[in-house]
């Protein structure tokens, strides 16, 4: 009785051993895309047997990270083991089974090259035929019924020379076709292989555990790092009359090995949670410790007139470059930026490492317009777009094309991390507008006002005109300069209407130009010096 069952338990393994693998393909739902990788989500459906089952599932990334592979099961059944291959060769013939188009586009070719075979030796065996015919057509002259044999002769001639010529010519049109049929085929064949050849070549092997029959769901999720987006922005201004257009645009390239067709995107700012333990909170010590110079590694310096505290760095803080790029949100705060979009409709990326322009949202931004000058050092007049409140829209940094009246006019840098909520866009040049800037003779000047001290007068004159058939608003900077000495005095004279900032010297004036009106600005300065002494920068 012990030797049946173990015979018995033998054979149960051999067909366990001997069952054909089940083979099934994942279908790529959605991605998550951060900034330099992916992650990937898969489902797959299938059907196993009771038992143990080795199931080969195909359409997976070949550049994946394999530490991130996850796999979750809506069905009864229990997955044992899994591991991720490209071999090429594993299962090859049982996937090349798998593909329906593949195996017709070969049944076909087998059928077509019989056909071709056969038609061959028909077209010999009726050229041969005619051959003979033409051949045999002697008959004896001195035969006393040789006329009667002759009309015989022609007659059979006629009938089966016409009879063989009509099914060669049959058989050589047939044979045209199907060699036509042929080629066409092998040149499908061809464009199979060359599709097969693209197929992804990641294969997840598993094993899996069922106690009966089951129809089995599959959920599959991993990183690959063959994959990336940047953000990028078009500030749209169509004239200076409309509000500014801010389109949010992303640039998406994947080289993973799998065309995403159709999914989901989900693009983050960020990079994923790849932290897989919990952080350790180290004791917290405080202590007197003697003055002394330098800066020690992990320790943090507080110094003041009276004493000197030294504590040393939080575990939070020595993780800060780990910190602003483990977590993944939708909020934008100055130190670390990590914004989400769900995007509603769906995407085919190729895996050709080759950029894809997605877009993003379209927000219209209030801006203020206002020409800018400095003559003193470019005599250009340049069209500003002041864009306002940067901080209300959520940007990311990055690079934005500037396109005014349907021109590119040039790039910039849209900083969200900025203090600064404002933006200055330069959109161009306007010659149309012209200014130039040159010293007043009569109130420039120099006189001695002591033995060891003298005085000069610097006066200049912006001439500002406006050739546009509209009014303008210009803003108009210039400068005195600023002394670094106590013994050399700099007094500004006149500052010709400008809004004057004593620290920097600087003049602005903002005025407002009528159509083909010309305007005259002044102002000058004294400075008092040592007449020992050169001065350098006037």
């Amino acid at each position: 009785m012990k030797k049946v069952i173990i015979v018995a338990l033998c054979g149960i393994s051999t067909m366990a051993f001997g069952q054909k693998p089940v083979i099934a393909e994942a279908k790529l739902n959605s991605v998550t895309l951060y900034e330099q990788s992916a992650e990937l989500y898969s489902n797959s459906t299938f059907k196993i047997p009771k038992g143990s089952s080795e199931v080969v599932i195909t359409n997976v990334a070949q550049n994946i990270d394999e530490s991130t592979i996850k796999i979750g099961s809506r069905s009864k059944v229990s997955v044992l083991t899994y591991r991720f291959t490209t071999d090429e060769n594993f299962y090859k013939t049982e996937l090349d089974k798998r593909n329906p188009q593949h195996k017709i586009v070969l049944d076909s070719i087998s059928l077509m090259e019989k056909k071709l075979k056969d038609l061959d030796f028909q077209k010999t065996a009726l050229a041969n035929s005619i051959g003979i015919l033409d051949k045999n057509q002697m008959i004896n002259a001195g035969s006393t019924s040789y006329s009667k044999e002759l009309e015989k002769l022609i007659d059979y001639y006629q009938k089966k020379r016409t009879e063989l010529s009509i099914q060669l010519d049959k058989a050589e049109t047939s044979y045209s076709s199907v060699a036509e049929k042929l080629d066409k085929l092998r040149t499908k064949f061809d464009l199979n292989n060359q599709e097969l050849e693209k197929y992804p070549k990641g294969k997840l092997v598993l094993q899996i555990s069922s106690e009966g029959s089951e129809d089995v769901n599959l959920d599959i999720r991993y990183s690959i790092r063959e994959a990336l987006w940047r953000p990028y922005y078009d500030v749209v201004v169509p004239d200076i009359n409309s509000k500014a257009q801010l389109l949010y645009k992303a640039m998406v390239r994947q080289n993973s090995g799998l065309d995403w067709k159709n999914v989901e995107l989900h693009l983050v700012s960020g990079y994923p949670n790849v932290k897989k333990q919990i952080p350790f909170l180290p004791a917290w010590s405080v202590f007197y410790q003697e003055p002394f110079a330098g800066a020690v590694a992990g320790v943090k310096i507080n110094r003041d007139e009276s004493s000197v505290s030294v504590r040393s760095m939080s575990y939070a803080e020595k993780e800060m470059s780990v910190s602003e790029v483990a977590l993944v949100g939708s909020t934008v705060s100055r130190n670390q930026l990590n914004v989400a979009y769900d995007l509603k409709d769906r995407y085919t990326i190729l895996s050709n490492n080759k950029d894809n322009s997605i877009n993003l949202d379209r927000t219209e931004i209030p801006a203020n317009y206002t020409y800018y000058t400095i003559p003193k050092i470019d005599r250009t007049v340049y069209l500003i777009a002041e864009l306002d409140n940067l901080d209300k829209y959520n940007l990311i940094n990055a690079e934005a094309n500037v396109i005014f009246e349907n021109t590119n006019v040039g790039k910039t840098t849209l900083n969200a991390e900025n203090t600064d909520t404002k933006l200055l866009l330069t959109l161009g040049d306007d010659k149309r507008i012209s200014v130039k800037r040159e010293a007043v003779k009569d109130k420039t000047m120099e006189k001695s006002i002591s033995s060891s001290n003298k005085e000069q007068q610097f006066a200049y004159q912006l001439t500002i005109r406006n050739n546009k058939s509209e009014k303008v608003k210009i803003r108009i900077k210039d400068r005195i300069p600023v002394s670094q000495d106590k013994q050399l005095i700099i007094t500004l004279v006149n500052k010709g209407g400008a809004v004057y900032n004593e620290e920097t010297g600087e003049l602005t004036w903002d005025i407002l130009l009528n159509a083909n009106e010309t305007r005259k600005l002044e102002f000058s300065f004294k400075v008092n010096s040592l007449k020992n002494r050169t001065i350098s920068g006037l």
